[in-house]
Formats: C-alpha cells, sequence, structure tokens
C-alpha cells in the first residue's frame, strides 16, 4: 500500500492536532494544484490590486518593503508550510512584493476561497490564524532586536529564530539549517549593511560560535545565544489547548 504523501502545509498543521480524513480532505481542496515558480519570481506583486493567498509548498519567499534610492529591507521569510497574504487580507491590495528566494512552488488561492474554508472548517481556521500570529510575534522580536540590539546580538537573534522556525517545518532534526540569503538580503532584514555582516559573520566564525557551509548554517552554541539573548522560541510556544 503507497504512504499519502502530506504536503508541508499540512505537516505543519499535523504536528498541532491530529487531522481527521475530513479535514485532510478539507485542506487538500485548498491547496488545489502548486504552480511552480523560480528564483525571483513574483509571487505577489504590489503594483497592482490582488485578491490571491500563496501556501508555500516547497522553497522560501520573503517580502520586501522598497524606499527611495532603491533601498529594501525584508519583513518577513516564509518557508513551505507558510501562508502569504494572510496579515494583508483586509487590504484592496497587497502593501509589499513577495517574491520567491529559490526555486519553488505554491498554491494560488482566493480570499473567498480561504474565507469559505473557514466557516466549514472553524477548528482548522483557528488554527491557520494561530500559526500566523507566531510569524506577527517573532516579527515584533526582531524590530525590538533591531531598535536595542547591539549588531552582533541582532544576528544571532536573527539565526535563532530562522533556526526555531525551521524545526518547524522539518520532518528530521538536524543541527544545521537552510540559510539561502546573501549576506547584503541578512544585512536587509536587520538594517545592518553587507560588508558589517561579513564582519560579524567572520568573527562568530572564528571565535567557534557558528559554522557556515551554504546554504547551511549551525549554531554552536545555540544555548549559550538563548541564555544571552533571552530568546524566546516563539514557534514552540504555541497553545492551540482551547481549540481542541
Amino acid at each position: 500500500m503507497l504512504k499519502t504523501v502530506q504536503s508541508a502545509f499540512q505537516s505543519r498543521i499535523s504536528r498541532h492536532i491530529l487531522l481527521t480524513d475530513t479535514e485532510r480532505d478539507a485542506l487538500s481542496r485548498l491547496e488545489g494544484q502548486a504552480v511552480a515558480l523560480g528564483k525571483r519570481d513574483h509571487v505577489v506583486s504590489d503594483s497592482k490590486p490582488n485578491d490571491r493567498i500563496a501556501i508555500v509548498r516547497s522553497g522560501w519567499a520573503v517580502s520586501r518593503v522598497r524606499s527611495d534610492g532603491n533601498q529594501t529591507t525584508i519583513s518577513q521569510i516564509f518557508m513551505a508550510g507558510d501562508i502569504i497574504g494572510l496579515s494583508d487580507i483586509g487590504l484592496n491590495r497587497p502593501p509589499h512584493e513577495t517574491t520567491m528566494q529559490t526555486d519553488g512552488s505554491v498554491h494560488l488561492l482566493s480570499r473567498k476561497a480561504l474565507c469559505d474554508f473557514g466557516a466549514q472548517n472553524p477548528r482548522l481556521f483557528a488554527l491557520i490564524l494561530s500559526l500566523a500570529s507566531l510569524d506577527a510575534t517573532a516579527l515584533n522580536d526582531r524590530l525590538h532586536a533591531i531598535t536595542r540590539y547591539s549588531a552582533e546580538d541582532r544576528l544571532m537573534h536573527f539565526l535563532l529564530t530562522i533556526k526555531a522556525k525551521s524545526e518547524q517545518i522539518s520532518e528530521h532534526a538536524s543541527d544545521r539549517f537552510p540559510l539561502p540569503l546573501s549576506q547584503k538580503e541578512i544585512g536587509d532584514a536587520l538594517g545592518l549593511t553587507d560588508i558589517y555582516v561579513n564582519r560579524l559573520l567572520r568573527g562568530l566564525q572564528k571565535s567557534g560560535q557558528l559554522s557556515l557551509t551554504r546554504p547551511n548554517v549551525k549554531i554552536n552554541e545555540r544555548s549559550v545565544w538563548a541564555t544571552r539573548l533571552n530568546f524566546q522560541d516563539r514557534y514552540a510556544a504555541l497553545d492551540f489547548s482551547w481549540a481542541s
């Protein structure tokens, strides 16, 4: 008998609740067919009205805020199993562009389709909103780090957050995690120049705190960093007992 392969979206949800067959079918219908996209392809454009929601099946995507002088800030990072556009659902057009950071695939659906899904599957919809709230909280933590931490501590906090999130996506435990971001893009997420990011990364590697074997990263002193920064793993703190 062939084993049914779950999507990354279903796998992530399955970490928190025991899905019924009916719920699995509903999730499969919601996702529909995946659309393959290449690196830098737009998932969502900020230049025109768009009511699409995207569920990332594979790969990474990022949202960018652009300002004068072609300066950019990376505001959100999406991995397999994430939903793109949920935080923008009340706006008549996406406020920022979202592009694929790697080759990958997404499931595209309308806001109405998601609304209909929520009406028919309130427990699943509540969990989807709860998972989305983790990213919002993690973004608030990054904002605090950017405004209050030293540059090195910002970078440490960012890497701890990416590691924590990747653990919720991956089905295989590993002390390494992918980081398909250039030094400039890491800087765009932290308000630092690529030269400064390079200097910080080299310093952490030289001291033995970090190992880089592109595209993978290994934090050698994760518990030390977490204690130093009083790091809170938001992705491991989901409480869904109220809806079970």
